[in-house]
């Protein structure tokens, strides 16, 4: 990941330094940035301008750096050793952030200086940083106002991102709600003994969602990466009842222990073979091939309004019908539950499902759309007909307003 932020960022002009642990290992890195696809420079020329390095030798070269954004692996006793040393070389007026996905702010900068503390934010970066503009930025507690508008204003202008400010829990908003729909899907796909080929047509554009749909996604994420984001917020977050559904579904399980664990290792719930995929069955734990599914519901549907759509699917007396009131319903109650704990404003809850996960509505667009009554039995309403936040029906707030891109 720290190498795709270091391509955007020498993209839009930045002088950028990418450390690495060691000299080999920033090399092997930056290698597999250069040849990425879909590629992470404009131009093949930018790469070149990237100086390479390696914390073993050049910690040195912070010193100076208007900003210096860490992006090592997701361990809090790794992170906190980094910043110990950090905090010795970078100048006074240093923007300092950190790329966690899910640690929480106030725990990586614990032992860190008053000075350290306040310069200090998490900006959640969506990979690859060119194509996917969204940014979710956490301060850690300690920051002044002017110092957070700044930033926000820094990120937005300079950076070129979509910034949604998140409240310092566990995963932030993408990957506490995110990561968590995608571990209800797999788990519905198993107990109602669908296919990953059924589950991916109604979890796709019929849900306004991308074609890859549920399993599809959960190959390019990565099963390894999934099951570390779920192990940190359960360990994370036991009070909340609806947690249980991070627990591995049977599937995940044989896959994580077989090593096939999606793109990275060319196969997880689907196996490309040329320009064939084989698909792995939630039921023998085997892979076939594929099965194009018959589901009329959806595919007789596609062309309606969302709304319609959605009205329509958890109506249906079929497996559609049947999956969307076992996955989707829950999935927006618990949106409803999260709402006051982990976001600023609805709004932005919606925007990192929208902006991150390439959702057409967000999951309280998607309330309004079938009725808060027949989802959480209350009658309420999210949004007014022009599509902003209704402040009589919300104690919460805008922080800022959406950038022009």
């Amino acid at each position: 990941m720290g190498s795709g932020i270091a391509a955007h960022l020498a993209n839009i002009g930045f002088n950028v330094t990418l450390l690495d642990l060691t000299t080999h290992s920033v090399h092997a890195c930056f290698d597999r940035a250069k040849s990425a696809k879909p590629p992470h420079f404009f131009v093949k020329g930018t790469a070149d301008k990237i100086r390479l390095g390696s914390i073993e030798e050049n910690l040195d070269w912070v010193k100076g750096a208007d900003w210096v954004c860490e992006a090592i692996v997701e361990k809090l006793d790794a992170k906190r050793s980094l910043y110990e040393k950090l905090e010795a070389l970078v100048d006074e007026d240093a923007l300092l952030s950190t790329n966690t996905s899910g640690l929480e702010i106030s725990l990586l900068v614990k032992d860190r200086s008053d000075s350290f503390k306040r310069r200090f934010f998490g900006t959640h970066f969506f990979n690859p940083p060119r194509y996917l503009k969204l940014l979710e930025l956490i301060e850690s507690g300690f920051n002044l106002d002017e110092d957070s508008a700044a930033v926000l204003e820094f990120l937005e202008q300079r950076v070129a991102r979509r910034v949604v400010p998140a409240l310092d829990t566990p995963g932030f908003i993408a990957n506490r709600y995110g990561m968590w729909s995608m571990y209800q899907a797999t788990h519905i796909a198993e107990k109602l003994q669908l296919s990953p080929e059924q589950v991916d047509l109604i979890t796709g554009p019929f849900l306004g969602r991308p074609r890859s749909g549920s399993f599809r996604l959960n190959d390019i994420v990565g099963l390894d990466i999934m099951q570390d984001i779920a192990r940190n917020q359960m360990a994370r977050c036991p009070e909340d009842p609806y947690i249980g559904t991070l627990v591995n579904p049977k599937s995940v399980d044989y896959l994580l222990s077989q090593g096939n664990i999606g793109d990275k290792a060319g196969k997880g719930f689907y196996d490309k073979i040329g320009r064939d995929y084989l698909t792995f069955d939630l039921i023998t734990h085997a892979y076939r091939q594929r099965i194009e599914p018959n589901l009329p519901t959806v595919t007789d549907n596609l062309r309606k309004p969302l709304a319609e759509r959605l009205k329509l699917g958890l109506a249906a007396k079929d497996e559609v019908g049947e999956f969307m009131r076992l996955y989707l319903l829950p999935a927006l109650r618990y949106a409803d539950y999260l709402k006051g704990s982990i976001c600023h404003s609805i709004q932005g809850f919606d925007r990192v499902m929208q902006w991150g996960f390439g959702w057409e509505a967000g999951p309280f667009e998607m309330i309004d759309m079938i009725g808060s009554a027949n989802v959480l039995g209350a009658n309420k309403q999210y949004y007014s007909a022009a599509g902003q936040l209704k402040p009589d029906e919300s104690d919460h707030f805008l922080i800022v307003k959406e950038p022009e891109f």
